[in-house]
């Protein structure tokens, strides 16, 4: 009999304990949080970095990875949309031995300290603009979505802030906080924990990865994206609505990704997400939206080094 596995169950439970506790302290001292929506397209969040097995290829002379490709994904319109649209988006990242990394996910970051199961650095990312005309660049089918009419454009902006990741597999845990430098000049926090491992079987083995997730958000976020003034009250029709901050959305993500053949890879992703009340209760999500959003989406990548 093996007595070894209750001690080891209880290691990891105390160790994910500890991460827990340990990554809410960074986010509740950092500041006083109150909630982020995770907004226009989700284009931000939507195309996942496909972890495949190792590190920069043995041919590697630099320490450079890069990693090309492109995802489809059938998402809401906008965040709180009902009405849903096929968007392509690029899949493009780079990374430098393990200190630097940048992504259309991950946005541009530094690893300060990456020991012990440790990731924490400065991190900086773009969200991209919500235009009032329902365009965006990215849709490739769907109609454009007429929801905003009234409520003018929210600018692209960007966010700077840092990022900490706790790895113990196969679980791992990560908190960021950015704060918006222009367009919605909010403060935003993002935290999630995900179960992930390899599926051998003959053939190429498949990679997943599952977890929940929840955005936070301060007031000055929720209310440039769903917070209706006088003004967006009589072009819009809708009713005055000022938002207070807090948890934004909470749900669960996941993604599965197996290697075709050599660099190249194809990954499936998906996720659920529910809209707390600060941004449910906006007319905007109530009488032309839902609380309720779900993405699905497919992609390939080439890896390579330099």
């Amino acid at each position: 009999m093996d007595i070894t596995k209750p001690n080891s169950s209880k290691k990891l439970l105390e160790r994910s304990i500890t991460a827990v506790v340990t990554i809410i302290v960074l986010l509740a001292s950092a500041a006083p949080l109150q909630a982020e929506p995770s907004s226009e397209i989700a284009a931000n969040q939507a195309v996942p970095q496909v972890a495949l097995p190792g590190n920069p290829p043995e041919n590697s002379l630099t320490g450079w990875k890069i990693k090309v490709g492109a995802a489809a994904l059938f998402a809401p319109a906008f965040t709180g949309s009902k009405e849903y649209q096929l968007m392509a988006l690029p899949n493009v990242s780079l990374a430098f031995k393990e200190l630097f990394f940048a992504s259309v996910k991950e946005g541009v970051g530094y690893n300060l300290i990456n020991s012990n199961g440790w990731r924490v650095g400065p991190l900086v990312k773009y969200q991209f603009a919500r235009n009032e005309d329902g365009g965006t660049p990215f849709r490739l089918g769907g109609e454009r979505s007429t929801a905003l009419a009234g409520l003018g454009d929210v600018k692209g902006t960007v966010e700077c802030g840092a990022f900490a990741e706790y790895r113990d597999k196969p679980l791992s845990y990560k908190a960021e906080l950015r704060q918006g430098i222009n367009g919605h000049n909010g403060m935003i926090g993002e935290a999630s924990i995900a179960y992930s491992g390899v599926i051998k079987h003959d053939g190429p083995p498949l990679i997943y990865a599952f977890g929940p997730r929840a955005t936070f958000a301060n007031a000055d976020y929720i209310n440039a994206y769903f917070g209706i003034d006088q003004t967006q009250s009589v072009n819009s029709g809708l009713d005055r609505y000022h938002a207070g901050g807090g948890l934004v959305s909470f749900g669960i993500a996941g993604f599965m990704s197996m290697p075709l053949y050599g660099p190249v890879a194809v990954s499936l992703f998906g996720g659920y997400d529910r809209l707390a009340h600060e941004v449910a209760d906006s007319p905007l999500v109530k009488k032309r939206g839902t609380e309720n959003q779900c993405t699905i989406g497919v992609g390939v990548t080439y890896t390579f080094a330099l």
